[in-house]
C-alpha cells in the first residue's frame, strides 16, 4: 500500500472514531476531534508500535469525556 493511500485510510478511520465517540458521549464532535488529536499526538510521540494508536487514543478520549460527564452531573 502506498504511503498516500495509507494516510487517506486512517485519516478516514480517524473520522470514524471521532463520529462514533461523539454520537455515544453526546459531545460536540469538534471537541471530541480535538481531545481525539491531542491524545493521538501524545501516544505517537513515544509509541514503538503504532497499530493499535487508534485503539488506545479512542479508549483514553472516551473515559475523558465519561468523567467530565460524570461530574457535570
Amino acid at each position: 500500500m502506498q504511503a498516500g493511500n495509507r494516510e487517506s485510510s486512517a485519516s478516514a478511520q480517524h473520522a470514524s472514531v471521532v463520529e462514533a465517540l461523539a454520537r455515544e458521549t453526546g459531545a460536540e464532535p469538534s471537541h471530541v476531534q480535538q481531545l481525539y488529536e491531542h491524545e493521538l499526538a501524545q501516544l505517537e510521540a513515544n509509541a514503538k508500535v503504532r497499530g493499535f494508536l487508534s485503539v488506545l487514543a479512542c479508549r483514553h478520549v472516551r473515559m475523558a469525556l465519561r468523567e467530565t460527564h460524570a461530574r457535570s452531573n
